[in-house]
């Protein structure tokens, strides 16, 4: 059995170790208080921040909605809409009832709006932040204000302007967006098309990745946003509904806005887009057209542009005077764009190609030169696409960006083709618009 030996402690230093230890628990508790105490105040003052930041954008986005959209809604509705379209698609539609904004100030209503977003941030489970969900919020309302309005989220606007960047590459293709789905329309003889993608084909999704939801721009970044020679997987439905994935090789391309081909019989003209250098490439191709000669002007697949170019376009083959097209805004009266001048050339007869990847300012150009006394024009192929507006498109200080319908543009004719297209003239007895009441 060993024992142990104890000595006798002196009373001063067992005082003095008391006083000491009651020291070090009183610094050892200050600090720990101290510490939950900054912990605890630091996500306040982070949400505090948020709050703040996310309410700035909000404003600025319904700001810009009510500026500049064509058909704008009150913005005490806005934040109704988009109450309800984030619950809908949270699957918390019970939670409709808790507030009706179309009661309150737009002040009064933006408050009650974040405040209510801030409440479905905090709540057990939900990981996404409060910027998240107000982003979803405004992309929901955005989607149902007309077939246009679209908001890309400050997240996805960055990795946009990163994918853009310095890449250099194309595949030859457009993208047009109809009632939520996304279409394929390749140019003649790029990648897309020598990869298989046919006119009319619906995205699916980019390597592996779903597009349903995702901004135009976004998607067109995704596809074009690798070096020349890497592939992209395209999954597409055929419009005979058989899905299939295609890859397509990313290519250095040349993409000018206007290709000429002289043939026999005249000239071929293949617009790709109404981009800046369209104007003075076309007058040097055209010098040599003869009246006596034909003008194929191929617009298949063209997504529109600018309008500005798109009209200097028209102006070449109108008389003086003739109106191309007028802008239909709101508060204001129609802005009248009219050749003019003479017209700069003269053709035999021109013929317009179409189908329904033609949009915007090409079928804009379509009705002129339809329209027109001064030359013999007809339009041939499948109706087009219908995309009569003109579109702005705003960087937002809050890192995302808004694309806003800002204008109609209503033809010769007196009718504007948005959501119906134009038919081609020749096998309707000269007639581009569809009978009233018919789509």
């Amino acid at each position: 059995m060993t024992s142990t030996s104890s000595f006798p402690i002196p009373s001063a230093v067992l005082n003095l170790l008391r006083r000491s230890a009651s020291h070090l628990l009183a610094c050892g508790l200050w600090l720990s208080f101290s510490s939950s105490a900054s912990l605890a105040q630091q996500p306040e003052a982070q949400s505090d921040q948020d709050l703040a930041a996310v309410t700035k954008l909000v404003q600025e986005v319904v700001d810009k909605l009510d500026e500049h959209a064509l058909h704008p809604q009150p913005k005490p509705v806005i934040y109704q809409k988009a109450w309800l379209g984030l619950l809908l698609e949270m699957g918390r539609s019970e939670l409709a009832a808790e507030h009706d904004f179309t009661v309150m100030s737009s002040a009064q209503s933006l408050k009650t709006f974040i405040s209510a977003i801030n409440e479905l941030a905090k709540a057990p489970g939900q990981r996404r932040s409060l910027r998240e969900l107000a982003e979803s919020a405004l992309q929901r309302y955005c989607r149902q204000h007309d077939p246009y309005t679209r908001y890309t989220r400050s997240e996805e606007y960055h990795q946009i302007n990163l994918l853009n960047k310095g890449k250099g590459s194309q595949v030859g293709m457009s993208i047009h967006e109809k009632d939520g789905s996304y279409f394929c329309y390749p140019m003649p003889q790029s990648p897309a098309e020598v990869a298989g993608i046919k006119a009319g084909d619906r995205l699916i999704s980019v390597d592996g990745r779903a597009i349903d939801g995702r901004p135009l721009l976004y998607i067109a970044s995704l596809i074009k946003g690798g070096a020349p020679g890497s592939k992209v997987a395209l999954r597409v439905e055929h419009r005979f509904g058989r899905a299939e994935s295609i890859t397509v090789t990313r290519e250095t391309l040349e993409m000018p806005s206007v290709t000429v081909e002289k043939k026999i019989t005249g000239f071929v003209l293949r617009v790709r887009r109404f981009d800046d250098d369209l104007l003075e490439v076309t007058r040097k191709a055209l010098a040599s057209l003869k009246p006596s000669s034909t003008l194929t002007i191929d617009l298949r697949g063209c997504a529109g542009g600018k309008v500005s170019v798109a009209v200097g376009f028209a102006e070449l083959f109108l008389n003086s005077g003739e109106e191309v097209v007028r802008l239909r805004m709101r508060d204001a009266s129609d802005e009248i764009f009219k050749a003019t001048k003479a017209p700069e050339f003269k053709a035999a007869a021109i013929i317009l190609l179409q189908d329904e990847g033609t949009a915007s300012a090409a079928e804009m150009v379509i009705a002129a030169l339809i329209n027109t006394k001064a030359q013999r024009a007809t339009s041939q192929g499948s109706k087009t696409f219908g995309k009569g507006v003109v579109l702005t498109s705003l960087e937002l200080k809050g890192g995302g960006s808004l694309l806003v319908t800002s204008s109609e543009m209503i033809a010769p004719q007196g009718r504007g083709w948005d959501g119906i297209g134009l038919l081609p003239s020749l096998e309707n007895n000269g007639k581009i618009f569809p009978e009233a009441g018919l789509p």
